[in-house]
Formats: structure tokens, C-alpha cells, sequence
């Protein structure tokens, strides 16, 4: 193939293939404070025909791909990585890479396979012999598992806060299938497992839209903090949304602190190598949105990035903090590069390969979001419309209140006034009209009657 005499891999997506992905959490129980919750996690996926049928008309899980050769990829780099790798080991890897090499001509960095088995598993023999030397946890290639991925979900509690003795804390892990540490990154900071699983978080968001919420991602080994972006809806449900910050997956050079996740190459991808068991493996948004620009220069996509269609996100009700809409969507890419320690790669472009693109989407149902409308939006609304009810009310008597002050200051300023006229005009009426004294002073006793009930 061209791509293996170094020429640009030309990436063609198939799909999408649509799955239900169910997830079970059995022997639910509580700690005797109430502080905690407790369940064993199970997952499996179930194939969705009609819905890809709807969404894409032309591929099957029948159809036969090309993707990178991952077990050979792996032995590559554990020859040239694993320092821990004993001798025996190293020797009979070195020669299973020669061995391979000469017996598979210019396919040998790649593999076929039906889209199913390249997905759910199929037999190769370099996983078998990396599975016997306790190298790789199945001697099957398989770049999705149907069922819980961790054997510890059927055996060690999932554990989360119930939001009893502290709200903002519900749903948080306290710990994930038995343990709170990841145990694959540089530092204790980096390996705790923080957050919740995505589908809810504190209540009363809506107060403080610069606090940055947190999820614990099993794919990524790690925990993700979101940010605030935006307003939107769903349904009819205002929300806010939450997204992944450019910070989280930057290098070290811009953001020091990620050394501990060993982001010593690209912004905008997450190395997995030392979490999964020595494939090189990286994790990007999806059709590499968001990274660095060198990370595609040789490799030609057919689709561009589209922060529309590959971000992730999550639509969170504020009042409530349940997630009514969202799309966790990632890349995983196997990075080919070359080795002093073989030269099986040094024909090739060093590139990262995408191997499958996940769009996980979640939402409430028409029937859920018109309850929660009704049991909590309309409420709100109805407060809301009081309170602004009330506030007019206020205004308007404060306002009748004013009027009716200046109403009276302006009726006694006008009588004072008019008093005044009455007793000047009392006096001039005695000195200059001796003809009409009766009337002068009929006329000024009622102008100083008036006058001093005025004064007193």
C-alpha cells in the first residue's frame, strides 16, 4: 500500500453504526447516614438497525475496512518504551517484528477485518502471544467491549454521594468500581477520581454560572473539568451549556500543570500509552477538533472538524443541575512514529491514525421534559411572575405614596399663599376705602382667622 511506502493516509470515516448502550446498576443500597449510595455497575450495547439505517444507507457491519495494525504497533512500543520489560520478553518481541515483517509484505501495518469483529473482537496472533507474556489484558483485538469494560464493576461498589449532608456534592464519586484512584497518571492529583458520571450535578447553577462542573470519564481514565458557555434549550427547558476548556488538553508548554497527564507532544490530545498498557494511544475531540494543526499534516480527512457536529457538551436544567441533553464525543487515534529501537516504521509518514470516533448522546424524553416543566418550570415561573407582581405592586404604592405627599405640601404651599393675598389685601382695603368699612373688616378678620389656624 502507499501508505506504507510513506505516503499520506487518506482517511475514509464509515458509519455511523448506532448502538443502545444500557446500563444497569444492580443491588442498589444506603449507607446508614444517608450519605451515601451504593450499586454494581453493568453496561452492554444492543445494535440499533433501524436507526442507522436512517442515519447511513450505504455501509453494514459486514463491510470489510482497513485500520492500523494496533497489535503490531503495540510491540513497537513496548520494545521501544517499557523499560521494565524483561529480556526473554524483549527478545522474543524483537523477533516476532522481524518475523512478521518479512512474512507480510507491505500490508504489514495494517489489518482487515468486517466492521463487527474490528469493533466487538476478532483473533490475532500477535494479541495471543502479547496476551500469554501478560502484555495486553485479551488475545483479542477489540476497539469496543460488549459489557463492562473494568472486571471489577461486578465486584467492587460504586459509591456516590446522596447530597444528604452536603447538596452540592450529589452524585460525586466517593469511589468508582471499589477504588479512587485511577492509577495511571504522573501525580495523586491527576489519578483521583473527582465528579460525577455526567448525568447530573449540584442544584441552583443557575446562581453561579462561572463554577466549573466535573465528570469522572472511563474511557479517559480521568477526570474533566467543563466550563459554562453558553445559554440554550431542550425541549422547551432552558439550560446552560458546559464544554470541555481549551486548557484541559493543552501541552505542557501552555499549561504546565498537565504535565502529570503526559501531554508532552500536541495540544489537544490526551496520551493514554501508560493507561493502556503500552499501545499508543491518544484521545482527541472528534476529526481533531480543537488540536493542533500538526497533528493532521500527514494525513489527509475526508471530513473537516465542525464544532457543531464534533464537540462535546452537556445541557444542564440550572435549577436542578440534571443534564437534559448532551454529546460526549472523543477520537481514539494510534500514533505511528519511528524507532531507533526497529525500523519496521521508518517507511512511513509519523502521523496519528483515527481507529473510531464515538458520538455517546444522552437526552430527556418529550414525556420527561413536559413533567419537568410542568412539576418545576411552571413553579418557577409562577414565583418569578409574583415577584415581579409584587415589585410593580411596591412601585405603584410608592409612587401613589409620593403623589399624594406632594399633593399635600402643594396644597398647604397654595393656601399659605392664598392667606397672604387676603390679609395684604385687608390692610390696603383699611387705609385707602374709609366707604366700605364693614366690609374691611369682615374681610380681615376671616383673612386673620385663616391666617393664624395657617401659622399655628
Amino acid at each position: 500500500m502507499e501508505f506504507n511506502m510513506g505516503k499520506k493516509a487518506i482517511l475514509v470515516p464509515v458509519g455511523p453504526f448506532i448502538y443502545q448502550k444500557v446500563e444497569i446498576k444492580k443491588h442498589a443500597n444506603f449507607s446508614g447516614d444517608l450519605k451515601y449510595a451504593m450499586y454494581y455497575d453493568y453496561e452492554y450495547y444492543v445494535y440499533n438497525e433501524t436507526l442507522t439505517r436512517k442515519h447511513n444507507n450505504k455501509s453494514t457491519l459486514n463491510d470489510i475496512v482497513f485500520v492500523p495494525n494496533v497489535p503490531l504497533l503495540t510491540v513497537v512500543s513496548q520494545i521501544a518504551h517499557n523499560s521494565l520489560l524483561p529480556q526473554a520478553a524483549k527478545a522474543i518481541l524483537e523477533k516476532l517484528v522481524e518475523d512478521y515483517e518479512q512474512s507480510s509484505g507491505l500490508q504489514y501495518l495494517t489489518l482487515n477485518g468486517s466492521v463487527h469483529n474490528i469493533l466487538w473482537g476478532m483473533d490475532d496472533p500477535i494479541m495471543k502471544i502479547l496476551y500469554n507474556l501478560k502484555l495486553a489484558p485479551s488475545p483479542q483485538l477489540a476497539l469496543q467491549t460488549n459489557g463492562s469494560t473494568d472486571p471489577a464493576a461486578m465486584t467492587q461498589p460504586t459509591v456516590v454521594y446522596t447530597g444528604h449532608t452536603d447538596i452540592a456534592r450529589v452524585d460525586e464519586y466517593h469511589l468508582f468500581h471499589g477504588r479512587n484512584s485511577s492509577g495511571c497518571w504522573g501525580s495523586e492529583a491527576a489519578n483521583t477520581i473527582n465528579g460525577t458520571e455526567g448525568s447530573m450535578f449540584e442544584p441552583l447553577l443557575v446562581y453561579n454560572k462561572s463554577k466549573t462542573v466535573t465528570i469522572y470519564n472511563e474511557q479517559l481514565f480521568r477526570s474533566v473539568d467543563l466550563v459554562y458557555t453558553n445559554e440554550s434549550s431542550y425541549e422547551g427547558i432552558p439550560c446552560f451549556e458546559y464544554r470541555i476548556p481549551d486548557w484541559a488538553l493543552q501541552n505542557v508548554t501552555n499549561n504546565p500543570t498537565n504535565e502529570a497527564y503526559y501531554a508532552w507532544k500536541y495540544s489537544g490530545m490526551l496520551n493514554l500509552t501508560q493507561c493502556a498498557s503500552s499501545v499508543p494511544l491518544y484521545i482527541t475531540k472528534s476529526m481533531f477538533l480543537d488540536a493542533d494543526s500538526r497533528i493532521t499534516e500527514n494525513i489527509t480527512l475526508s471530513v473537516k472538524p465542525n464544532k457543531t457536529l464534533h464537540d462535546t457538551f452537556l445541557c444542564v436544567e440550572p435549577y436542578t443541575g440534571v443534564v437534559v441533553n448532551g454529546h460526549k464525543r472523543v477520537q481514539i487515534s494510534v500514533q505511528m512514529e519511528h524507532h531507533n529501537a526497529t525500523g519496521i516504521l521508518n517507511k512511513t509518514q509519523p502521523a496519528f491514525i483515527p481507529l473510531i470516533t464515538v458520538d455517546e448522546h444522552g437526552s430527556i424524553t418529550p414525556d420527561l421534559a413536559s413533567q419537568l416543566k410542568s412539576a418545576l418550570l411552571l413553579p418557577i415561573q409562577m414565583v418569578h411572575i409574583g415577584f415581579y407582581l409584587l415589585c410593580a405592586l411596591g412601585a405603584l404604592l410608592v409612587l401613589t405614596s409620593v403623589i399624594v405627599q406632594v399633593r399635600i405640601i402643594s396644597n398647604k404651599f397654595r393656601q399659605k399663599e392664598e392667606d397672604k393675598e387676603v390679609l395684604v389685601g385687608a390692610e390696603h382695603t383699611e387705609h385707602y376705602s374709609d366707604n366700605s368699612a364693614s366690609d374691611q373688616y369682615l374681610s380681615f378678620d376671616a383673612g386673620a382667622s385663616r391666617y393664624y389656624e395657617a401659622s399655628e
